[in-house]
């Protein structure tokens, strides 16, 4: 799992997510959100791109809930943005459309969006 950010407006910020969401990758030690945003991570809004994240595990669903938690606690707010299919397919069997605020790629292009 590779995350870098793609966009930050030092409020919000997108950070996107490439490769394999798994126990492996997740440490219980290191939070990578919070290593790469900094201390204050949890307070922002987060935008998880995860359009090229190939494949999610229990591990990888139980860091979402995790980071998700946390921001809560922080006043942040966390958005999943365009899951890849297999990711969004775990999401769906699990039920966590209902915890989290899942964003579909064709959505944040709409009227106020104004895409193409």
């Amino acid at each position: 799992m590779k995350l870098s950010i793609a966009q930050d407006d030092g409020n919000q910020v997108c950070v996107a997510i490439s490769g394999q969401v798994t126990q492996r990758e997740v440490s219980p030690i290191e939070e990578p959100l919070a290593l790469l945003l900094g201390p204050t991570a949890y307070s922002r809004l987060v935008r998880l791109d995860l359009s090229n994240a190939s494949f999610m595990d229990s591990s990888g669903v139980g860091w979402l809930l995790t980071c998700q938690k946390r921001m809560r606690q922080a006043g942040g707010k966390l958005t999943l943005f365009s899951p890849h299919p297999i990711v969004a397919n775990v999401l769906k069997v699990l039920k966590l459309e209902r915890v989290f605020d899942i964003e579909q790629a064709a959505a944040a292009r709409g009227p106020a969006g104004g895409g193409s």
